[in-house]
């Protein structure tokens, strides 16, 4: 029997497209990440709450005050806020899953495929978690407009023993859920430590690391 009750809240940064081009920030981007933020469902709206300290922090007015956080849209100084306001939050788990698109091979070519594929990679990590914690879990994903979520489904049950370990699979968009805002800081903290920027290559880690507490680590090999 299950002790504990998790929700998994999961979001992707980078694109599937696969036109790279030899100069920098031009063409689709170099890879491709799905990440998760993981809380124990007493603790959600808790966690939910850091979204409305962020608000109020970086001064959003109030015509915008329901407008989703958007990491990939900020100043390098109001990143540093996010992170370090969600960081001090402590009660959470991250995962995620990072492709270098251009070493993939020819199958996974195809954005539904990778996709979904990713979903899998994450799925079978989190069940890991899930299983050490002697938990099952809520599954929300950002909701994709030409993703099909009833087919996702079907095909995560199919591939991954995790049927114990699942209470369900659902989409939602950022303005209806405040922890998938929260799931985009750590995709996009993770994206920009991998993508090299579009002016000289260079990444910036400093995002990602500040969850290097929060990371799952296991010695699992997919």
């Amino acid at each position: 029997m299950h002790t504990n009750s998790y929700n998994v809240y999961i979001d992707e940064a980078g694109d599937e497209g696969f036109k790279f081009e030899c100069s920098l920030g031009r063409g689709s981007s170099k890879f491709f990440i799905l990440a998760a933020i993981i809380v124990k469902q007493e603790l959600d709206q808790k966690l939910a709450s850091t979204v409305n300290d962020l608000k109020k922090i970086l001064k959003y007015q109030e015509k915008d005050i329901l407008s989703p956080l958007h990491f990939y849209k900020m100043s390098h100084e109001k990143r540093k806020v996010c992170v370090n306001q969600l960081k001090q939050f402590k009660d959470f788990t991250i995962i995620s899953v990072v492709f270098q698109k251009e070493r993939l091979k020819e199958p996974l070519k195809v954005k539904s495929v990778l996709y979904n594929y990713a979903c899998k990679i994450l799925l079978e990590k989190v069940s890991i978690f899930l299983k050490a914690n002697n938990a099952k879990a809520n599954f929300i994903f950002e909701h994709r407009r030409n993703t099909h979520y009833d087919e996702l489904e079907t095909y995560m049950r199919k591939t991954i023993d995790c049927e114990q370990y699942v209470i369900s699979i659902k989409p939602l968009t950022k303005s209806q859920s405040k922890c998938l805002q929260l799931a985009d800081i750590i995709a996009s903290s993770t994206y920009q430590a991998f993508e090299p920027n579009q002016y000289d290559g260079d990444v910036e880690p400093v995002y990602y690391m500040k969850f290097s507490d929060n990371i799952f680590v296991y010695n699992t090999r997919f």
